[in-house]
């Protein structure tokens, strides 16, 4: 009878330790999303151009980001206003990269030179995670930011961290749970 009782306390020893390990690696191997930081955006208003710095930050100690192309779209009003494509690119651990582009932009430009419009930045790409050996699934980003802009084109604060965009499907999600 004892034997069977110590063999049981053993079992459950071997469970709780094999859990806790499992949860643990879990911790070390789940990576977290890079952020992305608007540092610098100006709009030319005579010729209708954009031009536009974003920082990505990847704050994973030991996992690279493997990012596809990125589309980044300028809004006004809610209402998409240019666009541009930037190409793929990797991400080592524990890195910022800086990423510039631009954008010819329609003519409602002016609302938002003369704050009759609001402006944001749209940014979507998806990412794939390398942790030691193991590369994830690809992970959508949709991420959006919006600028103040000055009477001059130029971003009245230093930067803008963007955030992820309130989609009608994240918002159904969550309202499910």
């Amino acid at each position: 009878m004892a034997n069977s009782h110590s063999f049981s306390l053993w079992l459950l020893e071997v469970f709780v330790l094999s859990g806790l390990l499992i949860f643990f690696l879990w911790l070390s191997l789940h990576p977290s999303k890079p952020t992305y930081t608007i540092t610098q955006f100006s709009i030319s208003g005579d010729q209708n151009n954009s031009s536009f710095t974003i920082e990505i930050s990847n704050n994973n100690r030991g996992g690279r980001v493997y990012f596809s192309d990125i589309n980044i779209t300028i809004y006004i009003d809610e209402i998409s206003a240019g666009n541009t494509m930037l190409p793929p690119f990797y991400q080592r651990h524990e890195s910022t990269t800086t990423i510039m582009g631009g954008a010819k932009i329609d003519q409602r430009v002016y609302g938002v030179l003369h704050g009759k419009a609001e402006l944001k930045v749209g940014l979507v790409t998806r990412v794939k995670y390398k942790i030691w050996l193991w590369k994830s699934k690809l992970h959508g980003m949709d991420m959006v930011a919006t600028l103040p802009l000055g009477g001059d084109g130029k971003l009245k604060i230093k930067k803008a961290k963007m955030h992820r965009r309130h989609t009608a499907s994240a918002i159904k999600r969550k309202l499910r749970l």
